[in-house]
């Protein structure tokens, strides 16, 4: 109902996001990726081993009571993930922005209008800037 406040700073803002380095493709192959690296890692709460045991991976095993006790990981995995994520998205952000810039012919394969969206903002800030440019899309 009320309207946001406009970002103090330019640049990758968290409340924000990162609207200039980052499209829909990118947030999908990155969010895709760690999921699948997180779900692979295993969770001793939710009573699964590891399929993809990263370095310092304590191995399952019975102990003294003969309760089942899973392994679980020692390192930071999580944050791995975390940085995986943000550097896919920024990469593959990148790439489907030029692939869809560079060669017009594929416009028609931008299904989630990541291109779209993107132009439509520079639109936006030139004409809020006053700066009059010629317009290709005409």
């Amino acid at each position: 109902v009320f309207p946001r406040p406009r970002p103090v700073s330019s640049g990758i803002n968290a409340e924000y996001g990162a609207p200039k380095l980052t499209n829909k493709y990118g947030m999908i192959a990155g969010f895709g990726t760690a999921f699948f690296l997180r779900v692979l890692a295993g969770e001793p709460v939710l009573k699964y081993n590891a399929v993809l045991k990263y370095p310092y991976y304590t191995e399952p095993y019975t102990d003294d009571n003969g309760d089942y006790v899973y392994g679980y990981q020692r390192f930071p995995f999580r944050m791995l993930c975390m940085v995986l994520n943000l550097v896919i998205t920024l990469l593959v952000s990148y790439g489907a922005r030029m692939l869809f810039t560079k060669v017009p012919s594929l416009r028609d394969l931008d299904v989630l209008g990541a291109v779209k969206d993107f132009e439509e903002e520079e639109y936006n800030e030139e004409f809020k800037s006053g700066e009059k440019k010629s317009d290709s899309r005409l």
